[in-house]
């Protein structure tokens, strides 16, 4: 658990604003000034839907490219943060300069971490938004069954 008011304060003196903010957490945004925009999504310590949240904490801050595209950063503390966000938005222009690496090798669409729900064993990995189940019965199917390898899927620091 980290408090919100000193992330809150490093992410804005880096050049972050906060955009949105709701009853799981506040999302901030940065300009990379290349088209793309960064995104740390901080999510509030407890369960809105259990009614305990406390707002002025954060569970941990995941940082990653708009609409959770390519690798995830996983924060989960104040100085890790603050040692590491520099390098993190570094490392995200850089994919985002050449977006390539951000694609399925597939289809071209772009990758996002894919995670496992409660109780799967398997590991987090990139693969492309068209990984949807589409059809029924017989006919049931997936758009595209690509996945990244070119980047990890998270990485927690």
């Amino acid at each position: 658990m980290v408090e919100k008011d000193e992330v809150h304060q490093i992410l804005i003196e880096f050049g972050f604003e906060l955009n949105k903010t709701s009853g799981f957490g506040d999302d901030y945004l940065y300009e990379l000034k290349n088209g793309w925009q960064v995104t740390a999504y901080c999510s509030f310590v407890g369960n809105p839907f259990a009614n305990n949240v406390d707002a002025t904490k954060y569970e941990e801050i995941n940082i990653h490219l708009f609409d959770s595209i390519g690798t995830e950063y996983i924060c989960k503390s104040v100085d890790s943060l603050k040692g590491k966000l520099a390098k993190v938005i570094e490392i995200l222009k850089s994919n985002s300069d050449d977006d390539e690496i951000l694609k399925c090798p597939d289809c071209n669409r772009y990758v996002g971490v894919k995670r496992p729900t409660h109780g799967q064993k398997w590991k987090p990995f990139l693969s492309c938004k068209g990984m949807i189940v589409h059809g029924r019965g017989k006919d049931k199917d997936v758009f595209c069954r690509g996945v990244s390898k070119k980047l990890r899927a998270e990485i927690k620091f």
